[in-house]
């Protein structure tokens, strides 16, 4: 795109060529016709009535613009083909994804003027996106039918055992139960976080906390997640006040103390809180075999899955980055030769309108 010259300047460079085209022709025709009536008066003298050629002067003047017109003309039809037809391209395009094509892009014109080239790799670059995003939502659409139509199978199937007396609705019945409605309802809070976060309307309760306290208290509801799946627990925290949402933070927590205790191999789990420079990072430490490298990029998306993943909804780290972005950070993964190591980067001092 570099070496394309703007229109602005082409405009200019076509009418000073114009400008110098027409002269040149008026100039050079003058010149052709007086070269040869001077030749034709040392030839054959002309009589006296002949010596005023004010007619001829304006023939000649009225030629030569008549020609300097038809260059002009030639000129401005063949540069506003040049604007014009890019353009026009660009208006048949989006004419079709309108209509729901969304495949459609401008083939890209070589002649085309600088703005007009930036124009059309926008455009492009537009289309692919909203083809992109409507790629998603229909991904999105069946993830969410298939997530949700596990637990509510299974619901509808306890409840009509009931009915039919297959089942006896005791203590341990409700327990499943309720414990199907609770990933049910942790499912639609999941989607409802992603949907918000990607969209830039989740709205966060900002205070100033202490953050290495707040991950303290959560030592109780993070201790009853991981010992029963074999894990241990340890935390290594740094005191310091930061401005989060502090429901948040502990949301994005708990989604990740529940990713390492569904996929990592039981160990002792470390959380570290620490701080450099104007940072705060949250660091989730496993002992896991990590992320396969072809998925890195990829596990925060929605619905992810490696290939080791049978079960979850494939949101946990999507909800992660959401809320981390949506206060200004990011959420990102690094593998050491012995551990798997999901961080929470937070700006120190936050920025954002308090919801």
């Amino acid at each position: 795109m570099r070496g394309r010259i703007s229109l602005a300047r082409q405009l200019a460079l076509s009418m000073a060529a114009l400008a110098l085209a027409a002269v040149a022709v008026i100039t050079l025709a003058f010149y052709v016709v007086y070269a040869v009536l001077e030749r034709w008066r040392i030839v054959a003298p002309p009589p006296p009535s002949a010596s005023d050629t004010f007619g001829l002067d304006v023939g000649i003047t009225l030629a030569a613009c008549l020609m300097g017109v038809l260059l002009a003309l030639a000129i401005a039809i063949r540069l506003a083909r040049r604007i014009v037809r890019p353009l026009g391209a660009v208006g048949e395009a989006a004419r079709r994804i309108a209509e729901g094509n969304l495949t459609t892009r401008v083939d890209s014109v070589g002649e085309a003027h600088g703005e007009t080239a930036l124009l059309i790799a926008d455009f492009n670059a537009m289309a692919s996106r909203l083809q992109r995003m409507s790629d998603d939502v229909k991904v999105w659409n069946a993830q969410i039918a298939h997530e949700l139509r596990t637990p509510l199978t299974i619901l509808r199937g306890r409840l009509q055992g009931v009915k039919d007396g297959v089942f006896v609705l005791d203590e341990k019945l409700v327990d499943d139960l309720m414990k199907q409605v609770d990933g049910l309802a942790r499912l639609v809070e999941d989607l409802r976080s992603v949907s918000l976060a990607d969209s830039g309307r989740l709205e966060l309760m900002f205070s100033d906390v202490d953050l290495a306290a707040e991950v303290n208290d959560m030592r109780p509801i993070l201790t009853s997640m991981l010992t029963p799946a074999g894990f241990g627990l340890e935390l290594v925290l740094q005191p310091a006040i930061v401005r989060v949402d502090p429901a948040r933070i502990r949301q994005a927590i708990i989604a990740l103390v529940d990713n390492a205790r569904r996929h990592a191999d039981p160990c002792t789990l470390r959380i570290v809180v620490e701080f450099s420079d104007q940072t705060a990072v949250i660091t989730v430490a496993d002992e896991g075999p990590g992320l396969a490298e072809g998925f890195r990029e990829d596990a925060f998306t929605q619905f992810a899955r490696g290939e080791r993943i049978s079960e979850g909804s494939g949101l946990g780290l999507a909800v992660v980055r959401g809320i981390a972005r949506a206060h200004g950070g990011d959420a990102t993964y690094l593998r050491t030769s012995s551990h798997s190591m999901f961080r929470i980067s937070l700006p120190k001092s936050q920025s954002a309108n308090v919801a």
